[in-house]
């Protein structure tokens, strides 16, 4: 079986970032095959699903997360690891909700809370947090925040 690994960055982050570069080459070194996909932020999310294999794998950071998210909703997938998701309740807290109009825009912000589902067709879930940033998860980073590390490569490396 071909192993496959999606990864899906941040907000204003890409591919390119060396974050993402450390994560791709632990990932090709374990012989997954490495499939990063940039997020276009000035377009709903909902447009950017794509189609992924039943036995990929879905990394998403951050906002990229809900993107995955959204993709496992549609595909059934083998594995989804959501790291430092951006927690459903921020986009319909109203304090929350305000800041997230006015950096993304409402209608970004209305497509996550008109298309996001509590449940998702992948087999398995894995939710990981920096420890700093008090939310809760599968697993706690230590010693990190809202930031993809070399502590958050190694603990995804030790999903695949």
């Amino acid at each position: 079986m071909k192993k496959i690994l999606y990864i899906i960055p941040g907000l204003q982050e890409s591919c390119d970032s060396k974050p993402y570069q450390l994560l791709a080459d632990a990932a090709k070194d374990k012989s997954y095959t490495v499939i990063c996909k940039n997020v276009d932020w000035e377009k709903p999310l909902s447009i950017q699903i794509f189609a992924v294999p039943r036995d990929a794998v879905v990394f998403g950071f951050s906002l990229g997360a809900i993107l995955a998210w959204l993709i496992a909703q549609k595909h059934p997938i083998q594995q989804l690891i959501l790291a430092s998701m951006t927690p459903h309740y921020s986009f319909t807290d109203p304090k929350i909700h305000k800041a997230f109009v006015k950096l993304m825009g409402v209608d970004f912000v209305d497509d996550v809370i008109h298309r996001l589902k509590p449940k998702h067709r992948a087999k398995k879930q894995t939710v990981l947090y920096g420890d700093r940033e008090h939310e809760k998860g599968d697993a706690l980073i230590p010693q990190t925040g809202h930031r993809l590390n070399k502590r958050y490569v190694e603990a995804v490396m030790q999903l695949l």
